[in-house]
């Protein structure tokens, strides 16, 4: 029996500030058969060589801040914020 969490899911990415550049995109869509934000920023992190460590960035989704260990829904609409450089 398979995991009902693990079909296919189509979602978007938006990318800003240090990820943006490393990327060389600001938004993608993706359809993936990952689990959690966590896998989903691990998947994008080696696709694009990202610099950033897991416990570096927060992900927001459908407008919201949530866990990376949340399980990702279809449609979702998902930002990895980077920090922000502050003085």
């Amino acid at each position: 029996m398979s995991n009902s969490n693990t079909f296919p899911k189509t979602i978007t990415v938006q990318y800003f500030a240090a990820l943006q550049e490393q990327a060389g995109i600001t938004t993608e869509n993706l359809t993936l058969e990952l689990t959690s934000y966590r896998e989903l920023y691990r998947y994008l992190a080696e696709k694009y060589q990202f610099h950033l460590l897991e416990h570096q960035i927060k992900v927001a989704v459908n407008d919201e801040f949530a866990d990376l260990d949340s399980v990702i829904q279809d449609q979702d609409r998902v930002v990895f914020i980077p920090p922000v450089a502050g003085g």
